[in-house]
């Protein structure tokens, strides 16, 4: 937690109070997001990290289902697991946190403008999802007061949370990483620079942070574009939000072309 319960107060890698009207530099930016992923309360709290995880794991199996078409056709199979496993699936940052917190000072230097903002953005979009993933188990398990999750008291759980536009928010993130990544995969100067950027930064500690990068790049590179899995991926995510505010019996009952 921060140390004065201030909303939008956090306490970056280096100990230092950070708000986020304060945030000047893509360096900020990451060391912000950095302290919201380390206020994490299922890091000092066991239990409750055990009702974390049981909630981000059925989250992970709602999306398989939701999204088994994709995971069923060759064109985007690989890009859909890469969304779920490792971009909106909840991902462990744990290991690549504390790499990008030492290595910090030296990757503003190594790494490209473009590279920091989508690694920036990427830092947003975990902290947030871990948040929102927190803010349910808290409801679902404490407040509500349920022993197990199913489809049902998950969705009430949701729906109580209360966390519509920070899971716009969440949206808006994702598709702006998947962008990202589909564009520098498509410039032939980014992509290029990123390369030759590659061993310093996994020789100053950044080779998690690279890994992740590649993986996003490797799998969006023989689409040509990935513009329009991302935008069929995030109207579909949006439309259960927004089913799920408006009190739909069964908000995953979406019809969303593939």
């Amino acid at each position: 937690m921060n140390p004065s319960g201030e909303p939008g107060l956090v306490v970056t890698p280096e100990g230092h109070a950070l708000r986020r009207e304060d945030i000047k530099t893509l360096a900020d930016q990451m060391r912000y997001e950095l302290g919201r992923f380390r206020a994490w309360r299922s890091h000092s709290d066991q239990e409750f990290r055990e009702r974390f995880i049981a909630v981000q794991k059925a989250q992970a199996e709602r999306l398989t289902r939701t999204h088994a078409d994709f995971l069923e056709d060759p064109r985007y199979q690989a890009v859909t697991q890469f969304f779920l496993n490792e971009m909106y699936g909840g991902l462990d940052l744990n290991e690549l946190a504390r790499e990008i917190e030492r290595a910090l000072p030296v990757a503003t230097r190594l790494l490209p403008e473009s590279v920091m903002r989508t690694s920036a953005v990427a830092l947003e979009l975990n902290a947030l999802t871990g948040e929102l993933d927190e803010g349910v188990a808290t409801m679902l398990f404490e407040t509500l007061g349920y022993k197990e999750i199913t489809e049902a008291n998950l969705v009430e759980a949701y729906r109580a949370a209360g966390q519509h536009e920070a899971r716009h928010r969440q949206l808006e993130l994702l598709a702006e990483l998947g962008n990202g990544l589909d564009r520098y995969v498509r410039s032939r100067v980014i992509y290029a620079t990123f390369r030759i950027a590659q061993r310093p930064a996994r020789m100053a500690g950044l080779g998690g942070l690279y890994d992740f990068l590649g993986r996003g790049f490797e799998v969006m590179r023989p689409m040509g574009s990935a513009q329009e899995f991302i935008n069929l991926f995030v109207s579909r995510e949006r439309a259960i939000v927004d089913n799920i505010r408006a009190g739909k019996a069964n908000p995953y009952d979406i019809h969303a072309p593939a």
